[in-house]
């Protein structure tokens, strides 16, 4: 997470720990305000959660995840992989497993394959091999990601975005997973080459996106989470998919409290700071999931699904997306529940 970006997420934290207290409180005690939360002491808290999950002396605490440095020439970077094995892998030497690889590492990867091993000891999903893309530079992760520099105006007020940071330099680093990341996972490990996921959260899940929609795209899997399909005013949706020999399955999904709902009290909207109201009005991430379903279905050659977390926010929907979604894509978990298009909940009504 880099510094512009977690003052998106700070004023979307603000917005949606109002939007708790109304959920849960009712209309009954709409008038609670958070007067007395400190924007400061939350840039505070979040500065210091940041140095954490970047100490990278953190990322090597699981057993059989082990760490390596790969130098990229496409990016002219060097990452740290993180590569969860299964607790059968050792056991089982004939045995090959599906491979997840996961963007933002330094986030949740920890939580992605302690949720995996924990799945499949308990039958609900076949054990799996998790790759996860450290990238600790500082903005790489902006660069990386993005299909294209950020122009439109909505893009940079929401990924608080300045003239001197780097972006839209997605298409090197997708040259990197699938050219030198890929053959190497595949050489040194027992990897089922015909099932590969690619899982991304906001960034991550706009990279996904872009990815899904390159005609030689390795990957016959996607979950992706939160997606920032505002990017440049959603151009990643005036995009056609590519026809393919395969059908591809893609997973998406949202947190519920990640946008402001339209029937929100007056008196409740009014305590929202404006910074989130125009941020929120900028990204609609919930609406937006369900604009990147429809775009989906009318192209044809994807099976899709889609999933809104109810009470998750922007910063949390990606835990339950990784459980919930990787059961979907590799055991077809829920299929026909979520494939009816759904999407309306009783206490925030998005449409």
């Amino acid at each position: 997470m880099n510094c512009k970006i977690s003052q998106f997420m700070l004023n979307i934290f603000v917005a949606s720990t109002i939007l708790a207290t109304y959920s849960c409180n009712g209309e009954q005690n709409e008038t609670t305000t958070t007067n007395n939360v400190s924007t400061d002491s939350i840039n505070d808290t979040l500065s210091n959660s940041t140095e954490a999950i970047y100490d990278k002396s953190l990322s090597n605490s699981i057993a059989n995840l082990k760490l390596i440095e790969v130098e990229s020439k496409n990016t002219g970077k060097t990452y740290t992989i993180g590569i969860g094995l299964p607790n059968s892998y050792h056991l089982e030497e004939d045995k090959t497993y599906p491979v997840i690889y996961q963007l933002d590492a330094k986030a949740a990867l920890h939580t992605s394959l302690e949720t995996s091993r924990g799945l499949a000891l308990s039958g609900d999903l076949e054990e799996v091999i998790i790759i996860g893309i450290f990238n600790y530079a500082p903005n790489s992760e902006l660069l990386d990601l993005t299909p294209s520099e950020a122009t439109h105006p909505d893009t940079k007020l929401a990924g608080n975005i300045t003239e001197d940071l780097p972006t839209g330099k997605s298409d090197q680093f997708f040259q990197f997973l699938v050219e030198e990341l890929m053959p190497k996972i595949n050489s040194n490990y027992r990897t089922d080459k015909m099932s590969n996921v690619l899982f991304g959260h906001s960034l991550g899940g706009l990279f996904c996106l872009s990815a899904l929609q390159k005609e030689k795209s390795p990957f016959s899997h996607y979950l992706i989470s939160s997606p920032s399909i505002w990017w440049n005013n959603q151009e990643v949706l005036r995009k056609r998919l590519p026809r393919r020999n395969f059908e591809p399955v893609v997973y998406l999904s949202v947190g519920g409290m990640e946008q402001i709902p339209s029937n929100l009290p007056a008196k409740i909207r009014q305590e929202i700071p404006e910074a989130a109201l125009n941020i929120d009005k900028a990204t609609n991430m919930v609406t937006g999931i369900i604009e990147v379903y429809d775009y989906l279905q009318r192209q044809g050659n994807v099976d899709v699904y889609a999933h809104i977390e109810e009470g998750e926010v922007h910063t949390s929907s990606n835990v339950p997306s990784f459980s919930r979604g990787i059961r979907t894509l590799l055991l077809g978990t829920n299929r026909d529940e979520l494939r009816r298009r759904s999407f309306d909940s009783p206490l925030l009504p998005w449409e």
